[in-house]
């Protein structure tokens, strides 16, 4: 009886190996030809096929690990906690999550998720906003028309202490012909708006949001000019010196839209301007007929830099000036504003001037994180070779009688004030000092933070918060 258990074992262990060379490729059926010692590669590869689990580790997690978490996570978590969790994130985190699963992509890049997120960014009490700077070399007359002015970018966080000022370079200016002034129109959560400062039908405007690096080139507006190539340069006859084209973009938060809006002004009739406006969620231009006041654009010795709107409390503004009626060539200066929602006009009084004033240069000042209307005026005194920045904040939005000057700065102080830039929300004033010195001051203390280094002639300032804006936008939005 032994005897034949232990033939039927040792037959049955022989039909289990003939099943398994079954399974095997035909050429080992036998015997295997790549037995390199120890174990064969075909034992090797049939104990790997045995291991499902088997981990391709890459740094301290194995790539099946990380997927079964993520599996796990998107599983058992809901789908509430979830959302919860994302819109705690910063941005470049998020944008991060969208890899792990499309559940998780789905959800990111949904309309509500986007605004959601914006929202509590906004409405965070700890939130860090920031400072959107752009900065130009102004062109050597000895540059040839085809280089494109160096141009460079930087966010810059007030409340993150930190020594960093990171300065990119503008990494979309091949989008603008070379010998053209690109004009930093405005910055809205967490968008950029740039455009071609020129009446022509080759002009570019486009939105960018540096969080991102997404980008939409807008379509061309609709009253433009004709190109005239002669040579190398683009040449309208009439049209350069007689015309100004004016931009603002902003949120329309009654159609959950953004807009950009562009005056082209005859400067010489001082007529109606022409007026379109463009919708981000239309992608189209239209023209708008409304009531403008007449003007036309001040200190042209400051030309570009005065071209900016101010986005305010769903406003643009700009500082424009009106000619005295009479004939005396006496002119004054006022804040244009358009309403994006009512699609309207009005005007503005500036702070009130003194009568000892030989020349004032008005600017409006971006503040940090706040709704408040401010300005800088750059005075030259008529009784000593001085002059000074005198910074008016509007305390009741629209109220000209709540104007009030607020800080004086010698231009002599920290070594030579060359322009006043912003306003934070803690009171401190961002400077920029001869040499290219970006420095935060506080006038009460009088104490002086550095910020960054930056050699460039011109520069654009605007606040600024980080969003997922154009994300899902993949039909019109390109990556850079």
């Amino acid at each position: 009886m032994l005897r034949r258990k232990e033939e039927r074992k040792r037959r049955s262990s022989f039909t289990a190996i003939d099943n398994l060379d079954q399974e095997a490729p035909k050429w080992n059926s036998k015997f295997c030809t790549k037995s390199k010692g120890g174990l064969c590669e075909c034992t090797k590869s049939k104990q790997k096929r045995a291991q499902p689990n088997t981990f391709v580790r890459q740094g301290n997690i194995c790539i099946n690990q990380k997927q079964q978490l993520h599996s796990n996570m998107s599983n058992h978590l809901p789908l509430e906690i979830v959302e919860e969790i994302l819109h705690r994130l910063p941005v470049k985190s998020i944008v991060k999550c969208t890899s792990v699963c499309k559940a998780w992509n789905s959800l990111i890049t949904r309309q509500t998720f986007i605004y959601d997120h914006l929202n509590r960014t906004i409405q965070a009490p700890n939130h860090n906003s920031s400072l959107f700077f752009q900065f130009r070399k102004r062109r050597s007359p000895n540059d040839p028309p085809s280089l494109h002015q160096e141009e460079t970018y930087s966010l810059y966080s007030i409340n993150q202490q930190t020594d960093q000022f990171s300065v990119e370079r503008f990494p979309l200016s091949h989008l603008f012909e070379p010998y053209r002034y690109t004009l930093f129109v405005g910055a809205c959560n967490g968008l950029v708006c740039s455009a071609d400062h020129s009446p022509l039908e080759s002009a570019t405007t486009i939105i960018w949001n540096p969080s991102l690096r997404k980008y939409i080139v807008l379509p061309k507006p609709i009253t433009t000019c004709k190109d005239i190539w002669r040579g190398r340069y683009y040449l309208v006859r009439n049209v350069d010196p007689k015309y100004d084209v004016f931009f603002g973009f902003g949120f329309d938060s009654r159609n959950n839209d953004y807009k950009v809006v562009r005056l082209m002004n005859d400067r010489s009739t001082q007529d109606t301007p022409h007026v379109e406006v463009y919708s981000l969620a239309s992608h189209i231009w239209r023209s708008i007929s409304v009531t403008v006041p007449q003007f036309f654009l001040c200190n042209r010795q400051w030309y570009r830099p005065w071209l900016s709107s101010l986005f305010l409390n769903g406003t643009f503004h700009w500082i424009v000036c009106r000619y005295i009626e009479g004939g005396s060539g006496m002119y004054y200066k006022f804040i244009l504003s358009f309403d994006v929602i009512q699609e309207t006009f009005r005007e503005l009084t500036l702070p009130q001037q003194q009568s000892n004033e030989k020349a004032v240069i008005s600017r409006l000042l971006p503040v940090e994180g706040s709704h408040s209307l401010a300005v800088v005026n750059h005075v030259n005194m008529r009784r000593r070779n001085q002059r000074v920045f005198c910074i008016w904040v509007m305390k009741d939005y629209g109220i000209t009688n709540s104007w009030t000057e607020i800080f004086r700065l010698d231009s002599g102080l920290y070594g030579g004030i060359l322009a006043v830039l912003a306003l934070t929300n803690s009171g401190k004033v961002v400077l920029i000092l001869n040499g290219g010195a970006i420095v935060l001051v506080d006038p009460i203390k009088e104490s002086v933070e550095p910020v960054g280094l930056a050699k460039m002639s011109e520069f654009f300032v605007s606040s600024f918060v980080e969003s997922l804006l154009l994300l899902n936008k993949e039909p019109d939005v390109l990556s850079f």
